[in-house]
């Protein structure tokens, strides 16, 4: 979609964030010409009762699973930021892949090859891992006014994972008909851990293989030197290995429905406090804390990230926190 910019000659990309999660069933067929026109009925995923979960898990567990794999032990909290996590990873492995210079050997076969098809579709690809990217960062950022509620918003991250990934269609069709989100959710982290293992492996592999190639040592090439200089790379080398995105506190862990938190508004009103009154959200590396502030007994969902944790903190005279 293209709109044309002020000058009228050139168009810029606009963008626009859909949300499609329609499923149903068809009930009845009521005609066919000039178009279809049937009578459908929605398919939602089921919310169940706690008691009703910790049966189905039970039960879930000793039929399914019985090595008891990981998966099905994380609880549902959890599901989510490993599914954005691990969909993250694979995304930016792909990026990285196709963003990678090409050599001057693959240069030249994509040039003399008989016709443009390869070239374009090199060019196709990276395109395609670019927007997917772009479409994660968007849906991760509107996550939740996407989907508000807890039920839709696992049903929307592993539908699009799914997309995003191009998971197999026998998945695909399994992840539609269940109408348990959370089994849903371990159906799909199970098949994206098992693509960020290949990915890692096929990574260590070729990174095995040019050591021995190019140094004629391999793995051995990476034993460091005892003279100044290596000693100094070596250190810088920790020092870059430091640098990331910052980390939320240890305290975060402790933040729950009823918790008390002071969070620095602004130069005017200061530090201010108040009550958590619904159990955080992960998203990635964000938590997103609703507090009622004692003031003014408004409601607020504010981001509690690692580079803005200076904005918060327990209460000065609240010796609960560890």
């Amino acid at each position: 979609i293209s709109s044309s910019s002020d000058g009228g000659n050139e168009s810029v990309p606009l963008y626009v964030l859909a949300r499609g999660s329609y499923r149903f069933r068809v009930k009845e067929v009521v005609s066919s010409i000039p178009y279809p026109i049937a009578i459908v009925d929605e398919i939602i995923d089921e919310e169940l009762c706690e008691g009703i979960k910790e049966k189905i898990k039970g039960s879930s567990n000793d039929d399914d699973f019985d090595n008891d794999d990981i998966y099905s032990t994380l609880s549902q909290k959890e599901l989510v930021p490993r599914v954005l996590q691990s969909l993250q990873e694979i995304l930016k492995n792909q990026l990285e892949k196709i963003s990678t210079p090409l050599t001057p050997l693959e240069q030249s076969i994509l040039e003399n090859a008989p016709s443009s098809t390869p070239m374009a579709q090199a060019i196709q690809n990276k395109f395609d891992a670019e927007e997917r990217m772009a479409v994660f960062e968007t849906f991760t950022a509107s996550l939740l006014d996407i989907a508000p509620d807890e039920r839709d918003r696992m049903f929307a991250v592993a539908m699009m994972a799914g997309e995003l990934v191009n998971l197999p269609s026998e998945l695909r069709v399994e992840m539609i008909k269940t109408v348990d989100g959370e089994a849903r959710l371990r159906l799909v982290l199970r098949e994206l851990s098992s693509i960020v293992a290949m990915d890692s492996a096929r990574r260590m592999a070729k990174s095995i293989s040019l050591g021995d190639t190019n140094t004629g040592k391999g793995i051995e090439s990476s034993v460091l030197g005892t003279d100044s200089t290596s000693l100094k790379a070596a250190e810088d080398s920790k020092k870059e290995l430091k640098v990331g995105t910052p980390q939320l506190p240890s305290w975060a862990d402790q933040i729950q429905i009823g918790v008390r938190v002071e969070y620095f508004w602004n130069e005017i009103e200061g530090w201010c406090a108040g009550t958590v009154v619904d159990d955080p959200i992960k998203i990635l590396d964000e938590l997103v804390v609703s507090v009622k502030f004692d003031d003014d007994g408004s409601t607020h969902r504010l981001p509690f990230r690692g580079d803005e944790k200076a904005r918060w903190r327990p209460p000065m005279d609240d010796a609960s926190f560890g």
